[in-house]
């Protein structure tokens, strides 16, 4: 039987897992749209596209960092849900594209 500082814990953690993985559901919607209003082969897509794919992979990685600790015992927001959150990969034709990120200067 978990004490109310657990049950605060895991409802925190449930509450970080869903509304991250909402967040990237959402990015990853904002990129078919993408796709759909200006095509895939459109410079602005590959611009756009980008940073989108790039901020769901970010979010997913802080989403891991944060849910490692979570108790040992939270179980996650239940059967109905997944247990591991992924971001669509890049696509052969995303990888042959320059790698660099042009709004970013480092730090």
């Amino acid at each position: 039987m978990g004490t109310v500082k657990d049950i605060k814990k895991n409802a925190y953690c449930d509450e970080v897992l869903g509304e991250l993985a909402y967040m990237i559901d959402s990015i990853n919607g904002l990129r078919d749209m993408l796709a759909t209003t200006y095509g895939k082969e459109t410079q602005v897509f590959h611009e756009h596209d980008r940073h989108l794919a790039e901020l769901a992979e970010h979010i997913d990685w802080k989403l891991q960092i944060l849910t490692t600790s979570c108790p040992f015992d939270w179980k996650g927001l239940g059967p109905s849900v997944e247990d591991t959150v992924s971001v669509r990969g890049r696509g052969s034709e995303e990888m042959a594209a320059p790698d660099f990120s042009g709004g970013y200067l480092g730090g």
